[in-house]
């Protein structure tokens, strides 16, 4: 069996979810194992049903509102009950912070391999595969990983393509709640108020540097992410600087997407910004400097003040769409 766990949010899975099962299924078909996925939520299960379009055959729920924020070692305690009785061979997670808590310290109570971060996983001949970016992106390191059962991967979010995979009737299997570890518990989250959707969700992201030259510019990409209902990134630069929250910076720092349109006003182009968008399917760039280095990814470049173009872009979008 290959189990996946399933981070959900507001009663809905994540699109990290559907990441996962796609890889697992693949997986699964050369190892010849099912794919099983492990969910938490406080709300009823409807939204689960959609994973009977990515091979999943079974649904293990723990339904528990005490359950809703993340807690280590109540989540490990859990988990570790339902690997002990289930025995997979391979675990998943997705590479968030719910992830790269879980992933590790798992892997050193079951002292098995543990992969982290990794943007491909394979069979090839009977060996388990991996892909992991190191040296800030700019080195794919190819790893075989032998050990025992089971094997612990993150995965980097945006990595896997979704595509639905395989019709299957996932059985919902209702799991029992007792005795949680909650020697590390989230007591509160204080969650902003954001009208923009998060960068990691987002298909469309328009991104802000230093070349922004204030906060109070970027009003101008609100307007162009609103037209596009996309989202607002930024780079440190411009976080550092205090002019966006750190939610919502890309890089290496901050989060690693992969929309399909990423506009990108005002940034050079260092490889710590580059990692984290690189695998966009369409990347835009606007930037007065000729020589900046993001000219060399994008796939469309445009030389000129940025303060002229994206008003003009917003407007002939507006027309277009």
């Amino acid at each position: 069996m290959i189990l996946i766990f399933c981070e959900t949010k507001d009663g809905k899975l994540k699109k990290s979810a559907y990441e996962l099962s796609c890889l697992a299924y693949r997986l699964g078909k050369e190892l010849k194992e099912e794919v099983s996925a492990w969910v938490i939520s406080g709300a009823e299960g409807e939204d689960f049903f959609y994973l009977k379009n990515f091979g999943v055959s079974e649904i293990y729920l723990y339904e528990d509102k005490n359950l809703l924020n993340f807690s280590l070692t109540a989540y490990a305690k859990l988990l570790s009950s339902l690997i002990d009785e289930k025995k997979p061979s391979l675990v998943l997670f997705s590479h968030s912070s719910q992830g790269r808590d879980l992933a590790p310290y798992l892997s050193a109570r079951y002292s098995s391999p543990c992969l982290t971060d990794i943007v491909s996983l394979e069979i090839k001949e009977g060996k388990i595969l991996a892909k992991k970016p190191i040296f800030a992106g700019k080195v794919n390191q190819d790893l075989e990983i032998t050990g025992k059962s089971p094997l612990f991967f993150s995965i980097r979010p945006k990595a896997i393509t979704i595509t639905e995979c395989a019709k299957t009737e996932p059985r919902i299997v209702p799991m029992p709640v007792s005795e949680l570890d909650f020697r590390i518990k989230v007591r509160e989250i204080l969650a902003e108020v954001r009208s923009l959707i998060d960068v990691t969700e987002a298909e469309v992201i328009v991104s802000g540097g230093r070349g922004m030259k204030g906060p109070e510019n970027f009003v101008l990409l609100e307007e162009l992410a609103q037209v596009l209902k996309g989202a607002v990134g930024a780079s440190r630069a411009a976080v550092d600087a205090g002019w966006r929250d750190h939610s919502a910076q890309v890089g290496q720092t901050g989060k690693t997407v992969a929309p399909t349109l990423y506009i990108a006003c005002g940034i050079s182009g260092a490889i710590q910004h580059l990692v984290g968008m690189i695998n966009s399917k369409v990347i835009v760039a606007i930037n007065k400097d000729p020589e900046a280095n993001i000219f060399k990814v994008c796939d469309y470049g445009i030389v000129g003040d940025l303060f002229t173009i994206v008003p003009l872009l917003t407007e002939e979008l507006k027309k277009v769409l």
